[in-house]
């Protein structure tokens, strides 16, 4: 693979089709191994970034479990301590909002894919607040 090649995925990667929130919630990822604590760095309607200091593989499907509430996912990427958790069923925006927290403020707008640079992140996020 060329640089070109791995600098153009590296920026595909990056042009996320919805708005994360970012956040800090302990969360369990329930599989049929077993329960495995982790922190859900952040989440969209369609997916969550988990932390934990053993992430499952790739392609492994489970339960991401906040509470009482139950959503069914896969295992999309994975590195040493995180990884990328896609639900089955997107969660709509009242549901996202009630997981994230009820005061979030966006730190920019979504990104347009034309307007990003090869090899360069965009620097707004959605930030929930606390309390």
């Amino acid at each position: 693979m060329s640089l070109y090649e791995a600098r153009l995925r590296a920026a595909q990667a990056e042009r996320r089709r919805n708005v994360r929130f970012t956040i800090d919630i302990p969360v369990c990822f329930r599989t049929i191994a077993g329960d495995r604590p982790c922190h859900m760095a952040n989440i969209s309607d369609s997916g969550a970034k988990l932390e934990t200091s053993a992430p499952p593989r790739e392609g492994v499907t489970g339960w991401l479990v906040l509470g009482n509430e139950e959503i069914f996912c896969k295992v999309i990427w994975t590195s040493e301590t995180a990884c990328g958790v896609e639900f089955e069923r997107t969660l709509g925006q009242d549901r996202l909002i009630g997981i994230a927290g009820e005061k979030v403020s966006q730190g920019g707008p979504i990104a347009n894919a034309g307007n990003i640079q090869m090899g360069r992140r965009r620097g707004g996020r959605l930030v929930a607040s606390g309390g």
